[in-house]
């Protein structure tokens, strides 16, 4: 059986949110002085939704974002284990974008200083920052150990 484990991106994060008006903006934007409240690897599973998947979104070769969307089209005859699952995808996205833009704000003036050459992507920024530890500022530090994207 095919598993529903996947990594989905920020960009699907609107649609999700907005899908659950309840749910919608329950966080505001954070601040360098407010840690989010989730850590680590962002990930979601839908394996509570394999059987609405199946009998709804089993086109072949759809990508992870294609069948949340594909659910999202019958949120009325899912499940309420499948609709607990969307809506924790979404609170999982949110909250990590929520964390990468904490520790942005925390660590801007480092990143400036010492990373500025560093091209994004693949942790090469928090593993520039990791490397100038004593020289970088310990909001910095602690804001990426405080996410989880320090033991990345």
């Amino acid at each position: 059986m095919r598993s529903y484990t996947m990594i989905i991106g920020i960009a699907l994060m609107p649609a999700l949110l907005f899908s659950f008006p309840s749910h919608a903006g329950v966080a505001g934007t954070p601040s360098a002085e407010t840690p989010p409240e989730k850590e680590g690897v962002i990930t979601a599973s839908l394996n509570d939704c394999d059987e609405e998947i199946k009998q709804h979104c089993s086109a072949p070769g759809q990508s992870a974002p294609e069948i949340v969307m594909c659910l999202m089209a019958y949120e009325e005859q899912l499940g309420s284990a499948c609709r607990k699952s969307i809506l924790e995808t979404a609170m999982t996205i949110k909250a990590g974008a929520e964390a990468i833009d904490y520790s942005i704000s925390a660590c801007e003036t480092d990143v400036d200083a010492y990373c500025r050459d560093v091209p994004p992507g693949d942790g090469r920024i928090v593993g520039c920052i990791k490397s100038n530890e004593a020289r970088v500022s310990t909001k910095c530090v602690a804001a990426l150990k405080q996410t989880g994207l320090w033991n990345q």
